[in-house]
């Protein structure tokens, strides 16, 4: 089987996405899955977490030690210098993300690599003027982790008495807080919930109904969901979400729940299952009917359409590009 080394963004061990989702299911297939932490240390150089699944710690030690792959796999476009350095048969940029400070490490990239992945349509086609070799694979959720745990119960103490409102995702620059406010303030009798670690020195609201739990382990995410009667996903517009395909969107939808969200691009095939606005007004009147909303059907309707987003199907897709290729 192959060999494929992961220069991701994110630690393994934090915030579970893309990188980590996408890997391991490599893993499970049987390809030997190197995957290097964005955070560096000396001390500890390789550490094996699973019989195909080896975390780096040390970039430089694998350099020195003239590692050898047959697939690179690249997030981070500061490493489009890597190429041909492992002597691998694929350089792949995974294009997550259009963040302006990294444009120019982009544009080395899209020129470097042998095959270019892009997680959204407003990415790809961004790429694709540059390369022949662009495809698109969204993002995806594990359907059956979050399916299977709809009994779970958290550690947070619900009022059954109250309808809880929730968001589960980093709390960064794109989210939008003063929209959050003004739910907190619009439904002052539910409580509004927020999983997710802050980002970029944002501050969460101190308004008496929002509980800001921070960062939690992937595996207590779905307990966290099943005490969530509404989800949301309140981000502003501008250049970084509108080419955002939205991770939590699948996981939402894999527990069938109501989601109000801000209009991204990425969301409008998913239109009749989600309720989507286009200013605060909209977003407010949106969550009324969403938190008022009893359709059994839809709810069945969203996990199936969960189920066919799932990150096994992805990586039936990636493959079958990368295969073209090794």
């Amino acid at each position: 089987m192959y060999k494929i080394l992961c220069l991701s963004t994110v630690d393994f061990d934090w915030m579970y996405q893309r990188p980590q989702q996408l890997m391991m299911e490599f893993s499970r297939r049987g390809w030997s899955v190197i995957y290097c932490n964005k955070t560096q240390r000396e001390e500890l150089y390789l550490e094996e977490i699973d019989i195909n699944i080896t975390i780096c710690h040390n970039l430089k030690g694998l350099l020195k030690k003239g590692c050898s792959v047959d697939l690179v796999w690249a997030i981070n476009p500061q490493y489009a210098g890597l190429k041909g350095i492992f002597n691998e048969k694929v350089f792949v940029y995974d294009y997550v993300d259009d963040f302006p400070f990294l444009i120019l490490h982009h544009h080395r990239m899209v020129k470097v690599a042998d095959v270019i992945i892009a997680t959204s349509t407003p990415l790809l086609n961004t790429v694709k003027r540059y390369s022949k070799n662009a495809h698109l694979i969204p993002n995806g959720c594990d359907y059956q982790f979050f399916n299977a745990s709809q009994n779970l119960k958290s550690d947070y103490h619900k009022n059954e008495k109250v309808k809880t409102i929730g968001y589960i995702g980093a709390i960064a620059p794109w989210v939008d807080l003063e929209l959050i406010e003004l739910v907190a303030q619009n439904f002052p009798q539910e409580e509004i919930l927020l999983i997710g670690a802050t980002l970029g020195g944002v501050k969460v609201p101190k308004i008496e109904n929002i509980r800001h739990l921070g960062h939690q382990i992937y595996e207590k995410i779905p307990s966290y969901l099943n005490e969530m009667d509404v989800v949301l996903i309140p981000f502003k517009r501008n250049q970084i979400t509108r080419a955002t395909n939205p991770i939590k969107l699948y996981e939402y939808l894999s527990m069938g729940k109501p989601i109000v969200s801000t209009y991204l691009p990425e969301l409008l095939p998913f239109n009749q299952y989600i309720y989507m606005s286009n200013n605060k007004e909209e977003f407010i009147e949106s969550l009324s009917m969403a938190l008022r909303e009893d359709d059994p059907k839809l709810v069945e309707k969203r996990k199936d359409i969960a189920q066919q987003n799932s990150w096994q199907d992805r990586v039936n897709s990636i493959i079958e590009v990368l295969l073209k290729y090794l």
